[in-house]
């Protein structure tokens, strides 16, 4: 018997079949077998559609192409890490200095939310034109 059980919830409807059909069989196996367990219950993290989209050729590599500040372009790692403290936040470190709050663990809703604003900067402010996005941004 597996030791955790992962079900996707979208809907009521498919919510309810799925608790039926996996999740009370599942309980009642493990619960059988004694000891506690914990039920956790959260928001989906980002998806790899949302990832690829961002990142494979996506967002971050147009901006990186085309934002030019100083007269100079800079990688998409440096637009990430400028991008995360602008609108994710920052981690301060033991010497005063900051990075960029991690985006890892954005649910798929913050994500969204985070390259919207990633996009509209970069259109509005850097002069970015973005071509050929995937349009699932929302997972």
């Amino acid at each position: 018997m597996p030791e955790t059980l992962t079900i996707e919830l979208f809907s009521r409807q498919q919510a309810w079949a799925a608790i039926k059909a996996q999740l009370f069989p599942f309980l009642a196996a493990v619960l059988q077998s004694g000891g506690r367990w914990v039920l956790t219950v959260s928001r989906r993290k980002r998806t790899k559609a949302q990832n690829r989209r961002y990142w494979g050729g996506g967002v971050l590599k147009q901006i990186a192409e085309q934002a030019v500040v100083g007269g100079r372009l800079y990688g998409a790692e440096v637009w990430h890490e400028f991008l995360k403290k602008k609108f994710i936040g920052v981690i301060e470190l033991p010497d005063g200095s900051v990075i960029g709050a991690s985006s890892t663990n954005l649910t798929t809703a913050e994500f969204s939310d985070f390259c919207t604003q990633v996009e509209a900067f970069a259109a509005i402010e850097l002069g970015v034109v973005f071509c050929d996005l995937e349009e699932d941004r929302h997972g």
